[in-house]
């Protein structure tokens, strides 16, 4: 006999046993411990989460491995094997801690900077799992090291533009009147303007300019003060929803200042769009500083994908692993960021789903 779940009648609808559990389950839980029940259902976005927690740590640790060892290397503490040259030279990523005999460090990696004339155009190998480079440069280095540059550039750009959007947004959409028309026109201005090519034309402009940071911080810059439009609108529109609340006229009724309103109550509220829109956001802006790379406008100072995929593409059919793997890195890191996206989105707002 086949079992039915049992149902439950309230004024409105009817319950069945599945919903009744997840409701029981979510009792007393907080919003974000909710959120990461959801998340950890949607397999394709924990599969994101994974690749992007994977992709964090490997920019933080080649970032701290290579601060230490210019550490050591600038404090003399690093001597490396006098009987290989390229060890005493510091062409090498080396660990050394305190006790240590100095003239055997623990070999990490092939620097990334450096280059091995004699070890050029190699072949994938238990040597050098992605091959080396036409200058003789491991690539297993090169990608590894080009992951905190990578990421860095996709984080600070897009943080910066979420900032701008937010506190024009916030004000526009609490104000209303003529500071939303302003806002309104200026973002209608800055969509109609061809951004990509506009940061071409910049990058060349500021070419022989030295600034701290190179050409991707002129990129930055210039990235910030024009993408931040569509965050503007959408926190605009959050505030248009929840300045009319209750709990806003409640602190009005208070005496709280129109900052307070903002800062303290209506923007926490906003904050799950926020979260989609950086993470999302994220992966736009490094696949457009890797297209940008990728097009010649890099900095070829720089250890990143994008400059990295540009240097090779040429080389495709001849050494197809120089470009090759640049590239995944940078489909791999596209990928997980907008899996995670899509997964915040339905977990933040379930009627998305509908």
């Amino acid at each position: 006999m086949a079992t039915v779940d049992k149902e439950v009648e309230t004024d409105e609808f009817l319950l069945d046993e599945k919903t009744l559990r997840e409701i029981e389950t979510m009792k007393g839980a907080g919003q974000w411990s909710i959120v990461w029940r959801r998340i950890k259902k949607d397999k394709m976005g924990m599969l994101g989460l994974y690749i992007v927690l994977f992709l964090i740590m490997m920019a933080l640790v080649s970032w701290i491995l290579l601060m230490v060892d210019n550490w050591l290397t600038n404090a003399n503490l690093l001597l490396g094997d006098p009987n290989n040259p390229a060890s005493l030279n510091n062409l090498y990523i080396e660990l050394w801690y305190p006790g240590m005999d100095q003239s055997n460090p623990i070999v990490l990696f092939q620097h990334p900077r450096y280059q091995f004339a004699d070890q050029s155009t190699l072949p994938p190998s238990w040597e050098h799992p992605f091959g080396t480079d036409r200058l003789g440069q491991d690539m297993l280095s090169r990608v590894f090291f080009g992951a905190s540059v990578s990421l860095a550039l996709g984080f600070i750009g897009q943080m910066t533009t979420v900032i701008i959007g937010t506190v024009l947004g916030s004000i526009a959409g609490f104000y209303g009147g003529i500071i939303d028309n302003v806002l309104q026109r200026v973002v209608e201005i800055l969509y109609s303007m061809p951004s990509f090519i506009l940061m071409i034309f910049i990058i060349v402009l500021f070419e022989d300019v030295q600034i701290p940071g190179g050409k991707y911080a002129v990129v930055i810059v210039f990235f910030s003060l024009i993408g931040w439009g569509g965050t503007a609108l959408i926190i605009r529109s959050n505030f248009f929803s929840l300045k009319e609340q209750d709990f806003v006229e409640a602190e009005r009724a208070l005496g709280a200042s129109d900052m307070r309103i903002i800062f303290r109550h209506i923007l926490p509220n906003s904050l799950a769009p926020l979260i989609i829109i950086i993470t999302l956001g994220i992966a736009g802006v490094i696949f457009t500083f890797a297209a940008l790379a990728f097009f010649g406008f890099g900095d070829p100072n720089a250890i990143s994908w994008g400059d990295d995929l540009n240097k090779w593409q040429n080389n495709l059919l001849d050494y197809p692993w120089m470009p090759m793997f640049p590239a995944l890195f940078i489909f791999f890191t596209v990928l997980g960021f907008n899996l995670l996206g899509d997964a915040l989105r339905d977990a933040l707002d379930p009627r998305l789903k509908d």
